[in-house]
């Protein structure tokens, strides 16, 4: 009974890829044809070398002013579910042109990014997993900052050292500190050394901007994507964090929060963009 539920179920999952392809297909067609979507025009050398000179430039510049809302902005991306995606974009070349949407950023200096983790106990495969997914999808190169016990440092050397990514990937690797009077109440305070990010402005002195991320986090997309929020901060944001719910009936903080929080349903610490030189400005302590 258990081969027949695992048959029917395999079956209906190729089914509805197929039917899926299929509706990418029509959607296809029907631009191609007539009146029937734009009009796909000889890209100019020009307008392609004015337009970045990859082939996400060649592509843009290849569809004409009748396509110029469609697909062509950088915010419009295949990440979005297929089925999500506003009615007035093209789910299809938005797909092919998720490959080629980051090659205009391989043409600019390179900005190193920089990232912390911290980990403790037996979170070692799951920080190394989170790593490699950040190094698998980022195109600048990255800069690691790993807090972790003394006990894990010699494990991620032998890991990271034999990554595939020479000049793409540095790492440092750092004990985990607290203040000494009271260092036993901080490690153990919420989740185990998680009260080490708090910190990091004050350790990591000479990195500017730093994106913090919990070793559960996995990454699907480039990191380049987050890092650049921090070009959309105004001159007295210092932080970017997500809510901790979308959702109040099943928020934690507004139903168990015993202390004060921001917003409704709190901010999630596990990922934090901080400008970390504008917090030390502030004195923080």
């Amino acid at each position: 009974m258990r081969r027949f539920a695992r048959v029917a179920l395999l079956c209906l999952g190729c089914g509805l890829c197929s039917l899926l392809y299929g509706f990418s297909q029509l959607a296809l067609s029907l631009e191609q044809q007539p009146g029937g979507g734009r009009e796909r025009q000889a890209p100019d050398p020009g307008a392609r070398q004015q337009a970045g000179g990859g082939r996400a430039g060649a592509r843009s510049a290849g569809r004409g002013e009748a396509g110029a809302g469609r697909c062509k902005n950088l915010s419009v991306s295949f990440w979005n579910s297929y089925w999500m995606l506003p009615s007035d974009v093209c789910g299809m070349n938005c797909f092919w042109e998720a490959a080629f949407r980051y090659d205009y950023m391989k043409t600019r200096p390179s900005e190193k990014m920089h990232l912390a983790v911290v980990a403790c106990g037996e979170r070692l495969e799951e920080t190394v997993t989170m790593l490699r997914s950040a190094v698998i999808f980022s195109i600048k190169p990255l800069q690691f900052h790993i807090f972790a016990e003394d006990q894990l440092h010699e494990s991620f050397k032998d890991i990271l050292d034999d990554l595939p990514c020479e000049g793409k990937v540095n790492y440092t690797l750092y004990p985990i500190t607290f203040p000494t009077e009271s260092a036993a109440e901080w490690k153990k305070l919420f989740k185990p050394c998680a009260s080490q990010r708090l910190f990091l402005p004050l350790i990591l002195k000479d990195v500017d901007s730093l994106l913090y991320v919990d070793t559960d986090i996995l990454f699907l997309r480039p990191v380049d994507d987050i890092w650049s929020f921090l070009g959309k901060f105004n001159s007295t944001q210092i932080a970017a964090m997500a809510p901790e719910h979308e959702e109040p009936r099943i928020g934690w903080y507004n139903r168990f929060a015993r202390h004060p929080y921001y917003g409704v349903t709190g901010i999630n610490s596990g990922v934090m963009l901080m400008n970390m030189t504008r917090i030390r400005r502030k004195y923080f302590k």
